[in-house]
């Protein structure tokens, strides 16, 4: 490669050299202009600065002090902590620490994280109890009234406290014979067996039969059956029957039945031979087995003759209530000045001592008492002379006037005098309603079509629906007619000729228990349908068994 020529290189030099020149000369410009305007700004806030007195000055100086003792213990504090340090190892093992102390205690951080639905809880406390504290202010000051009044009242005695059994609920047995008690006006009543009150009253009526007896002139069943304790095929009691021999003495006497002819017909309505009432007894024979029947009683006459109590024992007034459609019960009334005092009842050998020493002796037998409101401490008195003699016993609370007690157990069959039936009672109500049945029978039969057609309802005014209405109805009022009416008509005479030859005591079936009347019907009018029965409905439930007869269960305690 060529060498430049040395000249040139001076050249250059000298050019390089005149360039740092300017470039320094001009710097030095800058630095002399900056250091001009520094110099006036300085002079210009030296200027500017207020004056310092030397109070002030002094004040500063102490505080530049102070830094600088601040500053030399931060420095010292620094210091310190750089040599606290931990070590790498250190370091990583309080990681390892922290790590698992985050783990233990996820459960806390959880919580820790709804603290501001916890503040608000906290809250709703705080508020609640501001509003419960000023309840409670508002509270005891009614309080302190209340106190101040209450020391005002005169103190009051407290009764000595009554000690009672436990109860210790159990049924009685079904077989156990309750004998009842009734505790009211502070009073201790013994009713005993409900059936000895329903024969009572059941005597009363037999023996008052011409007066209470149903006589009057309508269409029903006269009679019932005294049924006896043999059975059918299909188990069903049977009647008691008399032998019955008809004499010439006794054709000459009963000649106007001979002379009624009522119209005997089939359940369709056709007529039969003609025959009189007793050609249909005793057929072609001179002896037949007639039922024994009873007539019926006039309830109103019943219940007039009772009135409202002014019969029954010394401790009690009979009181007589329908049942149903044909029967009638009884309830007691117990009086006011009957009855057993505590001190009656409580004395040695009272009669109710008597009676619990009875009942002692059977072991079926209970007491079972009702208890009026305002005689409980006539019932703990009554009831703790009984515990003496060992008497089971039960009780409920009684509020009514009038007690209607039941049996238990029911009584099946019982002995009856058949003697009280009057005869000749019996055949004044055959020749007084006899011949009028067996004229409504006729009449029935006469003017059926008529007394059907004048049955059909004014609103059936197509043909064909009143022809199904008196077809169905004819028919209906044929079978009745058969199965009813004249059964009804030929027991009246029956009964009356079978009464003359039943006496003597017998066993008879009891269908009605206390507080019903045993043996006692009374007449309920009846007659032949006025329109065909309805069609059964297919949705309809099936009907409820009847209830056993008897009384429910008495729960001892």
């Amino acid at each position: 490669m060529a060498r430049r020529p040395r000249a040139d290189e001076e050249r250059s030099m000298d050019s390089l050299m005149d360039a740092l020149t300017n470039v320094v000369g001009i710097l030095l410009l800058i630095l002399i202009i900056s250091s001009l305007g520094i110099s006036a700004a300085v002079k210009k806030v030296v200027e500017n600065l207020p004056e310092v007195s030397k109070e002030e000055l002094e004040a500063m100086r102490v505080s530049r002090d102070r830094t600088l003792k601040n500053l030399q213990e931060l420095e010292q504090t620094h210091t310190n902590t750089l040599k606290n340090l931990p070590t790498e190892e250190q370091a990583t093992q309080l990681v390892a620490e922290l790590e698992d102390f985050e783990k233990n205690n996820e459960e806390l951080a959880d919580k820790t994280s709804d603290i501001a639905e916890w503040q608000a809880k906290v809250d709703q406390e705080l508020a609640a109890k501001t509003e419960n504290d000023t309840k409670v202010q508002t509270a005891d000051a009614r309080n302190r009234e209340l106190a101040a009044m209450l020391a005002t009242i005169p103190e009051v005695e407290v009764a000595q406290a009554k000690e009672v059994l436990m109860p210790n609920p159990r049924v009685a047995d079904k077989e156990s014979r309750a004998l009842y008690l009734v505790c009211k006006f502070g009073r201790l009543y013994f009713v005993g067996d409900p059936y000895e009150h329903a024969f009572k009253i059941r005597d009363v009526i037999e023996q008052n039969f011409t007066d209470l007896a149903y006589t009057g002139k309508a269409i029903g069943s006269y009679t019932y059956e005294v049924k006896g304790t043999r059975k059918n095929d299909a188990g069903a009691f049977l009647p008691k029957t008399e032998k019955y021999r008809l004499t010439r003495r006794d054709r000459d006497d009963l000649s106007a039945w001979d002379s009624l002819k009522p119209v005997w017909t089939n359940r369709e309505g056709v007529a039969a031979n003609e025959a009189s009432v007793l050609q249909r007894l005793f057929g072609a024979q001179e002896e037949a087995e007639l039922a024994v029947s009873k007539f019926r009683y006039d309830f109103k006459k019943i219940a007039a003759f009772f009135g409202e109590g002014k019969m029954g024992p010394k401790d009690f007034k009979y009181h007589i209530a329908p049942s149903g459609t044909e029967r009638i019960k009884m309830g007691l009334e117990m009086k006011a000045d009957g009855g057993w005092t505590a001190e009656q009842f409580l004395a040695a050998n009272s009669e109710f001592e008597q009676h619990c020493k009875q009942a002692a002796t059977n072991r079926r037998t209970l007491f079972y008492f009702h208890v009026a409101p305002d005689s409980f401490e006539t019932y703990l008195q009554a009831r703790a002379k009984s515990e003496q003699f060992r008497v089971p016993a039960g009780w409920s609370v009684w509020e009514g006037d009038k007690l209607e007690p039941r049996a238990s157990p029911a009584i099946e069959t019982v002995r009856y005098n058949l003697d009280r039936i009057p005869d000749a009672e019996y055949m004044k109500i055959a020749n007084l309603v006899g011949p009028a049945m067996v004229e409504e029978r006729n009449k029935e039969h006469a003017e059926l079509a008529a007394r059907v057609t004048a049955a059909v309802p004014a609103t059936l005014t197509e043909a064909p629906a009143r022809t199904e209405f008196v077809t169905k109805l004819t028919a209906e009022r044929q079978d009745w007619g058969a199965t009813r009416f004249q059964p009804y008509t030929l027991a009246i005479f029956q009964a009356a000729l079978a009464a003359q030859k039943a006496s003597g005591e017998t066993e008879i079936i009891i269908e009605e228990h206390p507080p019903e009347i045993p043996h006692i019907r009374t007449f309920v009018a009846a007659g032949p349908p006025s329109a065909p029965a309805p069609p059964p409905n297919p949705n309809a439930p099936p009907p409820r068994p009847a209830a056993p007869p008897g009384a429910g269960t008495l729960i001892l305690d």
